[in-house]
């Protein structure tokens, strides 16, 4: 009994660092900390766990020194009534708290939670062990403080390695992120999903992703196609409050071989410049719109409304053929705009 009461002692001390963690990792972000505050619950459960790990060491050397040297005197029969009203106390606060932990996604209340929870079960062995004490049964109070001492001990670990696991950013659960990827495909704009990662920081999940596009789409739409996913995960999935979408109009596997073969834009102006010259029709080119596709470039020209008549057809068809000529051009498209 004397085990589990340095226990409730421990929870006291154990919620007041779980009341002040919460409040501080609940700041919005600031210049200092542009991710927010919530490492201060993941720091805070490494601390919890550490305190239990101690209290469970303590009580279960106590409980051995038990067994070496007796005490002299018997635990009394109201003890089992006090550890009673401890139980129904302590599984009152679980479900108190694992409720407030899901409502929040916070992972430090529920590891509280499950402390309460573990507490309750330790005053359930503790009954055990003083009803058997008192009914003959020699150092069962000292076993059921070794036993108290474990569970302890071992909810210790398990808190401690999860924030452990928060700290070198630990993916979220396999299978709640294979649903944000079902759910990804199932926008009809995206053609395929990769470098689909996530971690957790404060019990909340942060996503980051490339999704595969149509190469066609323009800048703006592909912007609201990663805004349009990036709301529907967050609104599907409450946990998850932070996703970072990255367009790929083309497959990473060759991405590295378009950065090495293709030139810039600067590079690709001069060599139309070089080509054009002696093409009045090129000094009316009002935009030059590439797309980086696979080995090849894809050249959109665009041009006045004026200049689509038969006047100018053999020039302008000089114009797109000899930007065709470049080595890196894949296909030159010709568009006329009042």
């Amino acid at each position: 009994m004397l085990a589990d009461g340095f226990h409730t002692v421990s929870d006291l001390a154990t919620d007041f660092i779980v009341l002040f963690a919460s409040r501080r990792a609940s700041k919005e972000a600031d210049k200092s900390h542009p991710y927010g505050h919530g490492r201060i619950e993941t720091l805070a459960s490494m601390l919890l766990g550490a305190i239990l790990v101690v209290v469970g060491v303590g009580i279960g050397l106590r409980g051995l020194e038990s067994i070496v040297s007796p005490p002299g005197t018997s635990p009394e029969v109201i003890t089992v009534f006090f550890a009673f009203v401890a139980i129904v106390a302590k599984e009152g606060l679980y479900r108190y708290t694992l409720k407030a932990a899901r409502a929040h996604h916070s992972n430090l209340l529920e590891s509280n939670a499950w402390h309460h929870r573990s507490d309750a079960l330790s005053s359930m062995v503790v009954v055990v062990g003083i009803s058997a004490q008192l009914l003959g049964v020699p150092y069962m109070d000292a076993a059921a403080a070794i036993v108290v001492a474990a569970m302890i001990m071992v909810m210790g670990y398990r808190l401690g390695r999860k924030a452990l696991d928060e700290l070198i950013d630990a993916g979220l659960d396999f299978e709640l992120v294979d649903e944000v990827r079902e759910a990804m495909l199932a926008d009809t704009s995206v053609v395929g999903i990769h470098n689909l990662r996530s971690r957790s920081m404060g019990g909340q999940g942060y996503l980051d992703a490339h999704i595969e596009v149509d190469s066609d789409l323009t800048v703006s739409e592909a912007h609201y196609i990663a805004h349009k996913i990036e709301h529907r995960v967050k609104t599907q999935f409450p946990k998850i409050v932070d996703v970072q979408i990255h367009i790929d109009p083309l497959d990473d596997g060759i991405k590295e071989s378009v950065l090495a073969k293709l030139p810039e834009r600067s590079a690709i102006e001069q060599d139309l410049a070089r080509v054009w010259q002696g093409i009045a029709e090129s000094e009316k080119v009002s935009q030059i719109k590439l797309h980086y596709l696979d080995r090849l470039i894809e050249i959109d020209l665009v041009l006045p409304a004026g200049l689509c008549n038969r006047e100018h057809q053999s020039a302008i068809e000089k114009l797109q053929s000899i930007t065709g000529s470049l080595d890196y051009v894949g296909k030159v498209n010709i568009y006329y705009q009042d």
